[in-house]
């Protein structure tokens, strides 16, 4: 008789979240209101507008040659009704000013937006949570199976060939996950075991969580950054701005899904379990590995167990009803279970289970959403093929009469650089390059050898960083 079991993740934002809708704002969809920026009702706007305005509007949309944006349009004296009709027409705010050029002038840039449902209101969808848990059971399974590697000859990984080729991931993954199939199928689908889990959307958020990120780049601890060019006071060694936007979840926005597991699925993943406490080892084993994997080559970014809560000798039982729902057992643990006299029972079948980290979202690094690194034993291989997946995808590009030197050193580390014309504005070279630098991984010592993090206002998040806690219901 078929049997389920309810469980819970409540998942808070440590950093910043961005789930997209392949959607992007441009500088005529929003514009400055009380310091905030603005996001425009369209068709709000539209319905109260009068013909002459409607004209008016439509003049403005269709001139391809504005460079000024939706501001400058509503701040003309001509458009006075407009803006205030504007001002009345808000989908809603983002706390955060709009940005300004050294004279004043505002600064527009596309902005990737957030998923939202039907009625305008952020949400994560379960899909998004499904697929982080599949990596984190994934990765678990790779470094639990040696025998799963087989589906991947980690060796070829590290040659062309096979670092171009897209379906080594699906190798993997059908030899992880397509087990339930009584006859020779080809269907994913039906023979996917995490078809026995289904994960709810979370309810609507506020359009008050959200806030616009620009996307940066920090280096690594051992980057020696000699690729940045030394402009006096302007040098920036710790990593660089991008001009890309993302419409991010903030920090501490915190968000719940259901998840029903069909218990089936224990038949295929012994000895992983799909309780509260396995899943929450399984979400723990993969920050771990990313922690020693990726981390520990940044500054201050290290991690993993251990944190307080696997240092401090106290039992790892989280109360789940009462007034102290949600607090940990003060007593102490005995016996290297992790918990007390009281709850040493529960190792292993606890109904919850304390905080840790996951990466959620897009616009995250790679180590965090594949197992690629995880085939190797040695660390040195790992970077190897990684930077070779990584250069198919973003290969260096370089005018060989300009960057001599650089268009040898590519080929001298085994990679093939692309020739590229170097461009020029009004008589002076404007560029000559394109190097995402992924060619130079084993050097630097880490791949890829950029953390992703958003910036907001003048501070900075990590990117798809939250904590989850996983329980019974």
């Amino acid at each position: 008789m078929m049997a389920v079991r309810k469980l819970r993740f409540d998942i808070k934002v440590a950093g910043l979240v961005h789930i997209g809708n392949g959607q992007k704002y441009g500088k005529k969809d929003y514009f400055a209101s009380g310091g905030k920026i603005a996001v425009l009702d369209v068709r709000e706007f539209v319905r109260r507008l009068n013909p002459d305005q409607v004209s008016r509007y439509c003049e403005y949309l269709g001139d391809m040659n504005d460079k000024f944006g939706l501001q400058w349009f509503l701040g003309n004296k001509r458009n006075a009704d407009l803006l205030r009709i504007a001002e009345r027409s808000i989908a809603y705010r983002i706390d955060s000013p709009l940005a300004t050029a050294r004279r004043g002038s505002i600064q527009y840039h596309d902005v990737w937006q957030f998923v939202k449902d039907p009625y305008g209101n952020p949400y994560v969808p379960g899909s998004s949570v499904k697929g982080m848990l599949r990596s984190a059971l994934l990765l678990s399974m790779v470094l639990g199976d040696a025998g799963l590697r087989d589906a991947v000859d980690v060796g070829a990984l590290l040659s062309w060939e096979v670092s171009r080729d897209r379906n080594t991931s699906n190798k993997l993954n059908r030899k992880a996950f397509w087990k339930d199939c009584q006859d020779a199928c080809d269907d994913s689908a039906v023979s996917d075991i995490m078809k026995y889990v289904s994960v709810s959307d979370s309810a609507p958020l506020s359009t008050d969580d959200l806030v616009f990120a620009k996307k940066y780049d920090r280096f690594s601890k051992d980057d020696p950054v000699d690729h940045k060019l030394d402009m006096g006071k302007l040098t920036i060694l710790e990593g660089n701005e991008l001009d890309v936007y993302r419409e991010c979840l903030r920090p501490g926005t915190t968000v719940s899904v259901d998840v029903v597991v069909d218990d089936r699925v224990d038949g295929f993943l012994t000895p992983l379990r799909f309780d509260a406490q396995g899943i929450s080892d399984m979400f723990q084993r993969a920050f771990d590995f990313y922690s020693e994997r990726f981390l520990s080559h940044f500054d201050g970014e290290g991690g993993g167990t251990s944190d307080e809560a696997a240092l401090d000798g106290r039992c790892r039982y989280v109360l789940a009803s009462g007034p102290l729902a949600g607090s940990r057992c003060r007593n102490k643990a005995v016996d290297g279970t992790g918990y007390c006299n009281t709850h040493k029972d529960a190792a292993g079948q606890t109904e919850t289970s304390e905080d840790v980290y996951c990466y959620l979202g897009g616009g995250v690094d790679f180590v965090s959403k594949t197992v690629t690194s995880a085939l190797f034993d040695d660390e040195e291989e790992a970077i190897r093929a990684v930077s070779r997946v990584l250069y198919n995808q973003f290969p260096t590009r370089i005018d060989p009469e300009i960057y001599p030197g650089l268009f040898d050193a590519v080929r001298q580390e085994g990679f093939n650089p692309l020739r590229f014309e170097a461009r020029r504005r009004n008589g002076r070279l404007d560029k000559g390059k394109d190097d995402h630098r992924h060619w130079r991984g084993t050097e630097i010592g880490i791949s890829p050898h950029t953390m992703k993090w958003g910036i907001v206002g003048k501070e900075r998040f990590p990117m798809g960083k939250c904590s989850i806690s996983v329980r019974e219901v």
